[in-house]
């Protein structure tokens, strides 16, 4: 199939999905599996501490180290499509200043700030772990700025190298570390804390691997031209903070809605009668079961909105709005093909799959599976969110994510008042919340982007049609499920088969129903090929 302009957007968008998928994918993973033994190894009162402290750590990395390696790498991608090089350098030059200056300014609020920080979370023992990964905001820090970089000139290896590093990293670092204080019999927050170095010590790691990369590349870029006007430090710090500050602002609202809850579940739960211990046993079975699956598939499409932000930047830029246009209607199609079934699936089969996962854990499996089955309802939205908020940003709309995540927030908090001391709800005041805020914030950013661009970009189809293959694909994966059971044939690793057989009868039905469409595969690395194949065995039209 010849490939037109728009088809080439197509390309450039999942050849960076590509590359950074699998690398998404092992992330979290990892960071999936490796709380199974960090649990075993920690214990839930432990892990209570570690979440709190990685709770803070979230809101502080938002502030330094999110909305600015976006910001950065729009920028870059701008000046590297006007073939403006010098700019390019004094870009990166202020960036990485800004990014160094902010993460050390965290660091060394966690570092003095511990024990005043831990004591407002109401866990006081939280405090060794707060120091423990108080470094890791200086490395992710530069670590963003090099990503930013990077991504500006569409090269997604290095950030796909540096998450696999991270992730690697922790499981190695982390487990070490966390076995090596329970062997010399400290107690549990010095183990928690032992457990969350692991995160600062797989920062290092893919830090020491960028600063390599950044090195070479300047070794390699050190005859290129000098074309192009040199903007100004001033001018270049500004226009890299009014891109970022929405950004960032939006993200940090979620996390530090995020932190609030830490506190607040907690504190409510105890003032709705249950003792401290209970309390703190139910968030840590919604926090540290729940809550991850929930994020996995937002986070495992987080490689979309890396490689469409640059790309629409620069198409935008350049004025080419049908460019522009493509590849966003094909991110929003990929998000909502990968997260429909997903939501479906996890709603259905949450307590087999937290079984399968969290095997042994059955009094926190009994607490967060109901809670996973209504947080699966976030899913989609969630999924969503993060395209609609980044492509508003790239039409210049930079205000309405930050009033859209405000609301949401305020919408959430509200709820978790009014909910979790109410008699028979609970703790299921959380996801429910949760999902309130989701929706929340879809709706005003979805209206805004309909509103912001004279054409569209999303129809019911691609929802109805992959939501459609999901239904189908999820019931045959509960016949099959529910027949073993009644068979006897019961056991932890039942669900492997069951997700087999799911996401197959997804697959296929998917390609049948149209939900894959066939401009979407060419534009995969391979496509003509896949396609081929294909359409030799009649599975797509």
């Amino acid at each position: 199939m010849p490939q037109s302009g728009s088809s080439n957007e197509k390309k450039k968008l999942f050849g960076g999905v590509a590359v950074l998928m699998p690398a998404t994918l092992f992330t979290k993973i990892i960071g999936l599996f490796y709380k199974i033994p960090l649990i075993a190894i920690v214990g839930v009162t432990g892990m209570a501490y570690f979440l709190a402290a990685y709770h803070i750590y979230s809101m502080l990395f938002v502030l330094s180290a999110t909305g600015l390696p976006t910001a950065l790498s729009l920028q870059i991608a701008r000046s590297v499509a006007a073939g403006q090089t010098r700019a390019v350098r004094r870009i990166f030059g202020v960036a990485l200043t800004l990014f160094l200056s902010l993460g050390l300014g965290g660091t060394v609020l966690l570092l003095a700030g511990a024990p005043a920080l831990a004591a407002r979370l109401a866990m006081a023992d939280a405090a060794a772990s707060i120091v423990a990964i108080a470094p890791a905001l200086l490395l992710a820090a530069f670590i963003g700025a090099a990503k930013g970089y990077f991504q500006g000139h569409q090269r997604m290896v290095p950030t796909a190298l540096s998450e696999v590093l991270e992730a690697a990293g922790k499981l190695g670092f982390g487990l070490g570390f966390a076995l090596l204080a329970k062997h010399r019999g400290l107690p549990v927050p010095v183990v928690a804390a032992y457990a969350i170095f692991g995160i600062t010590a797989g920062l290092a790691l893919a830090a020491l691997v960028l600063a390599v990369l950044l090195v070479a590349d300047a070794v390699k870029r050190r005859g290129e031209g000098r074309e192009g006007a040199l903007p100004s430090r001033r001018g270049g710090l500004g226009e890299l903070l009014r891109v970022a500050l929405p950004v960032t602002v939006s993200a940090s609202v979620m996390s530090l809605v995020t932190l609030i809850d830490t506190a607040l579940i907690s504190g409510r739960l105890q003032a709705a009668g249950f003792a401290p211990a209970v309390a703190n046993a139910m968030y840590s079975s919604y926090g540290n079961l729940a809550v991850p699956l929930y994020n996995l598939v937002p986070s495992l499409l987080s490689p979309i909105t890396l490689a469409l932000m640059p790309l629409l930047g620069a198409a935008l830029s350049k004025g080419e709005a049908e460019g522009g246009r493509i590849a966003l209607s094909s991110a929003l199609r990929l998000s909502a093909l990968v997260s429909i079934p997903a939501a479906l699936g996890l709603g259905i089969f949450a307590r087999p799959i937290l079984s399968l996962i969290y095997a042994g854990q059955n009094e926190a499996i009994e607490l967060a599976a109901p809670l996973l089955s209504i947080l699966a309802l976030s899913v989609v939205p969630a999924a969503l969110i993060t395209l609609t908020g980044a492509a508003l940003q790239a039409t210049g709309h930079t205000v309405i994510p930050v009033l859209a995540m405000g609301a949401g927030a305020l919408v959430k908090l509200a709820l978790e008042v009014l909910l979790l001391p109410m008699q028979g709800i609970h703790i299921y005041g959380a996801p429910i919340s949760t999902l309130a805020c989701n929706l929340t914030v879809l709706i005003i950013e979805a209206i805004a982007l309909s509103r912001a661009l004279p054409f569209g970009f999303f129809s019911g189809k691609d929802l109805f049609r992959p939501f459609a293959a999901a239904l189908f694909g999820v019931a045959a994966g509960a016949a099959l499920y529910f027949g073993l059971l009644a068979a006897g044939l019961a056991c932890t690793w039942l669900m492997l088969p069951v997700l087999f057989v799911t996401a197959a009868v997804f697959a296929l039905l998917a390609l049948r129903f149209g939900a894959v469409a066939r401009e979407d595969l060419f534009a995969l690395p391979a496509g003509d090929k896949i396609c081929g194949f294909l359409i030799k065995y009649k599975l797509i039209k």
